[in-house]
């Protein structure tokens, strides 16, 4: 494990927790180790980490795919406010349906990354 996927599987497990306030990390050249741990919770296992990691990385890719569908939801309110002003109401109510449906994306996105 690398410490970039070291330190998403010790934000998904320890939401709260601050770095390097809380965990601190330090490569030596063998692989990242956890240097500093203040937290109440048990340090987690390699073993503990591993397991976290698919988890940590699916919710780090929705989240970035909720922040790339907002900034296009975004756009998408600006053009229907340009076609509002401008009379065009044709293509107003076509941008209203393309924001509809990324609305209900983010939804779904959101949704499944909810835990059951």
């Amino acid at each position: 494990m690398n410490s970039t996927d070291m330190a998403l599987a010790l934000r998904h497990l320890y939401p709260t927790a601050r770095m390097p306030e809380d965990i601190a990390l330090a490569d030596d050249g063998t692989g990242p180790q956890i240097v500093g741990w203040t937290l109440p919770d048990p340090q987690p296992t390699p073993e503990e980490l591993e397991a976290a990691l698919p988890a940590a990385q699916a919710r780090a890719a929705a989240q970035t795919d909720l922040t790339e569908t907002q900034a296009m939801l975004d756009e998408r309110y600006r053009m229907f406010n340009r076609a509002t002003a401008s009379g065009n109401v044709e293509d107003a109510a076509e941008i209203q349906g393309e924001v509809a449906e990324l609305l209900a994306y983010i939804q779904e996105v959101r949704n499944a990354a909810q835990p059951a």
